[in-house]
């Protein structure tokens, strides 16, 4: 199963899915919160194969809420919350990877 980041045109937010192809891709997108009710033509799927490893069976999307799969999220893709606060940022799983936590911790 290959990973591929999916998102609506012009917009930030993406998702990882997991799909044998990039029409599988875009149509597992269209259940993700960052794509819920876009037009299919208007989803964008880049391949991202360093997320593969995190692949297992049954597994169809990566999950922000879940702590190890943010960690992957922010590790090897570069994902980030959309408005960071501190006080989130000093409880989040992904806090030592994230370069909007590092720029919120320089600050204080």
């Amino acid at each position: 199963m290959k990973a591929r980041i999916v998102n609506e045109k012009y917009e930030t937010a993406a998702a990882v899915v997991f799909a044998e192809t990039r029409g599988k891709a875009k149509s597992a997108a269209l259940i993700t919160d960052c794509c819920e009710g876009a037009n299919f033509c208007d989803i964008e799927v880049r391949r991202v194969p360093q997320m593969d490893k995190y692949y297992v069976e049954g597994k169809t999307e990566m999950d922000w809420s879940d702590p190890k799969d943010r960690v992957a999220l922010v590790k090897e893709c570069g994902f980030c919350c959309r408005h960071p606060i501190a006080e989130d940022c000093k409880d989040c799983s992904a806090k030592d990877f994230c370069d909007k936590a590092v720029q919120k911790e320089e600050e204080t």
